[in-house]
């Protein structure tokens, strides 16, 4: 069977129980009903009786969407202008809100100009409650940074990521705390570093690397994703090992992990002319026999895997 066919005298019954369950309060039931009768006759006055029904029921989000399908209709009315600003202060669209209300407030002879005025503090209100919350967050998050080597390696992760949300001055703060204790993790020393660099930090901090006290200064770092020695690595495994997608795939998920924990002075470990050596003594620890036919020197080999196992070893 086809879909049922709404005919007009079904777009009067809805209305009569809709204006009946408004006048009980019952404005679950009303919204049911205006919504089938709007189905019928997309009507800009029943729009607006929708609209401010779901606003009653506490239906922000929806009342501000039924709204913004008829905006050029509500701008053109200033009450209906008022309801249309009051849902975006609502649903915490502050910016397009007062992008609205500024015009108005300009004009001291309108006749609704104290409703606007008192929309304006309504928007204010918002604002600093936002911004109250916002700085409680910022705290909170704050003190997780500073406790970061208390929590399991995972979870420092997933602070370090949440806290690209702060502000750079907090990040600054706790800078020091992360970089120097031994317990922070190296991956998440490393992504908390790469979050700094992001954010041009001119600072110079001190960073505990493999056992050593270096400096660092972020706005210096060269970002792992546009560093050439990390691209030459990738292309590198890519050449050797383009026939063996497996592999591949598993030399590059190594390689990423052997970089981050490098980072930030991954060429003076890697030289570019030993990328390819690299590449094959990372595959040889997951898939022996990849160095057959190959030379490698000793010496090099040594070094290589020296470094290898060093990395590894922060990860136990």
């Amino acid at each position: 069977m086809g879909d049922q066919i709404e005919f007009p005298k079904n777009y009067g019954t809805y209305m009569h129980h809709a204006m009946r369950a408004l006048q009980t309060g019952n404005y679950g039931e009303a919204i049911s009903d205006l919504e089938k009768a709007y189905a019928i006759k997309d009507d800009n006055s029943l729009n607006v009786l929708l609209v401010s029904t779901l606003y009653q029921n506490g239906q922000l989000k929806e009342a501000l969407e039924l709204a913004e399908e008829k905006e050029a209709f509500y701008v053109t009315n200033e009450k209906r202008y008022l309801i249309y600003a009051e849902l975006l202060i609502q649903n915490g669209q502050l910016l397009k809100a007062q992008k609205h209300i500024d015009p108005k407030l300009k004009d001291a002879q309108n006749p609704f100009n104290e409703k606007w005025i008192g929309l304006q503090d309504s928007l204010n209100k918002v604002k600093q409650r936002i911004e109250e919350e916002q700085m409680q967050q910022e705290k909170e998050k704050t003190k997780r940074l500073f406790a970061l080597a208390s929590v399991l390696p995972e979870e420092q992760l997933m602070i370090i990521r949440e806290a690209k949300s702060m502000r750079t001055n907090s990040l600054i703060k706790a800078a020091s705390s992360i970089f120097q204790n031994p317990y922070v993790h190296p991956l998440a020393k490393s992504s908390f570093l790469s979050l700094l660099t992001e954010r041009e930090v001119s600072e110079e901090f001190l960073y505990n690397w493999f056992d050593q006290t270096r400096k660092v200064r972020p706005l210096e770092v060269i970002p792992l994703e546009t560093d050439p020695l990390v691209a030459a690595l990738f292309k590198d495994a890519e050449k050797w090992f383009e026939q063996n997608p497996s592999l591949l795939e598993f030399v590059q998920s190594e390689l990423n992990v052997y970089l981050v924990s490098l980072f930030p002075f991954i060429g003076e470990v890697i030289q570019p002319e030993d990328t390819g050596c690299w590449i094959r003594l990372i595959a040889e620890e997951i898939e022996p026999g990849q160095l057959t036919g190959e030379t490698v020197s000793d010496e090099k080999q040594a070094f290589i895997l020296s470094w290898i196992n060093d990395i590894r070893r922060q990860f136990h």
